[in-house]
C-alpha cells in the first residue's frame, strides 16, 4: 500500500463514502430530485475533508503511533512522508473540501462538515483522546456527519430524518469504538490511551455496547416508519440491527480480545447493511417515477 493512502487512512474515507451517498438518496423524492452533479460534489468535498482530518490526526498522533504495534509503520512514524508535507496536504485538502462543499453544494453542508472537523481534530484527537474515556463520545459527533452531510446536499434543509440519522450513526460509532478499544486494548494501554475497556469491566463494556446499539435500534425504527416506502423494507432493517443487538447481548464465553473483533466486524457490515436498505428503498420510487 502506498505511503499516500496509509497517511490519509483510505478505508475510513471510503467507509465514510457510503453514508454519504445513504443520506443523499434518503433525502431524494420525485418532486425533489437533486442532480447527479449534486451528489458528486457532495462525495468529492467530504473525501477531501476527511482526508484533511485523517492527516492532522496523523500529524497529531505521530508520537503514539510509534508505540502502537498497528500504527507502527504509518508513513509520519517510518519517514516515508514528511511532516512538512503532511501538513501542506492537511491544508490544501480542506480548503478545497470546504470549498467545493460550500460553494458547490450548500452552505448547510459546509457548516456540517465544519463541525464535524473541529470535533475529530480538535476535542477528539487533541482534547479528549489522550486524557479521557469519554473520547468516543465526543469522537462519535464527527462519525455521524457523513449522512448528515449527503442529506442536506439533496435537501437544503434540516428534518427529522437529520435527528434520526444522527442518533443512528452516533450510536452506531459509540459501539463500534468501544468494540475496536476490546479489540486493540493492548495497543491502546501501550500508549497510555485511555479507553473505556482498560477501566471497566467485560459486563459493563458490554453492557454499553448493548446500549447503544439499543439505541440505534430505537432511532431507526423512528426513521423507517416515517420515511421508508416499503413496508417489507422496514422490517427488513429492524431485523437487521436487531440481529445485531442479539449477537452483542448473548454472555460472552470468550476472550474479549475476540469478542470485540467479533462485533468490530458485525459493526462494519451492519452500517453499511443499513446504508444498503436505504438505498434501495429511497432508489427504486426513483426509477420507477
Amino acid at each position: 500500500m502506498s505511503p499516500f493512502l496509509k497517511l490519509i487512512k483510505h478505508g475510513i474515507i471510503l467507509g465514510n463514502l457510503v453514508p454519504v451517498i445513504a443520506g443523499f438518496i434518503l433525502a431524494l423524492t420525485p418532486q425533489n430530485s437533486s442532480t447527479i452533479s449534486a451528489l458528486l460534489f457532495a462525495i468529492i468535498g467530504t473525501l477531501f475533508v476527511i482526508a484533511s482530518a485523517t492527516i492532522t490526526n496523523n500529524i497529531i498522533d505521530r508520537d503514539i503511533d510509534e508505540v502502537m504495534r498497528r500504527t507502527q509503520n504509518r508513513p509520519l512514524v517510518n519517514g516515508d512522508i514528511s511532516l512538512a508535507c503532511a501538513t501542506i496536504l492537511a491544508l490544501v485538502f480542506a480548503l478545497l473540501g470546504f470549498g467545493i462543499l460550500y460553494l458547490q453544494v450548500n452552505i448547510l453542508a459546509g457548516n456540517i462538515a465544519l463541525i464535524g472537523f473541529i470535533d475529530y481534530v480538535i476535542l477528539y484527537s487533541l482534547l479528549f483522546k489522550r486524557h479521557s474515556t469519554l473520547s468516543i463520545l465526543v469522537g462519535s459527533i464527527s462519525g455521524a456527519t457523513p449522512p448528515l452531510i449527503g442529506y442536506v446536499a439533496a435537501s437544503n434543509q434540516l428534518s427529522w430524518d437529520i435527528l434520526y440519522l444522527f442518533i443512528i450513526f452516533a450510536s452506531w460509532q459509540i459501539a463500534h469504538s468501544y468494540a475496536i478499544a476490546m479489540y486493540r486494548e493492548q495497543d491502546y494501554s501501550a500508549a497510555n490511551i485511555p479507553m473505556p475497556s482498560r477501566f471497566f469491566s467485560l459486563k459493563m463494556n458490554q453492557c454499553r455496547v448493548v446500549g447503544y446499539i439499543l439505541l440505534m435500534l430505537i432511532a431507526t425504527i423512528f426513521l423507517v416508519w416515517q420515511s421508508f416506502n416499503f413496508i417489507i423494507l422496514q422490517l427488513l432493517t429492524v431485523i437487521f440491527i436487531t440481529s445485531w443487538l442479539l449477537s452483542a447481548i448473548k454472555p460472552i464465553h470468550i476472550a474479549p480480545e475476540r469478542w470485540g473483533k467479533k462485533q468490530f466486524i458485525n459493526s462494519l457490515g451492519i452500517i453499511m447493511g443499513l446504508c444498503t436498505l436505504i438505498m434501495i428503498d429511497h432508489g427504486l420510487p426513483l426509477l420507477f417515477a
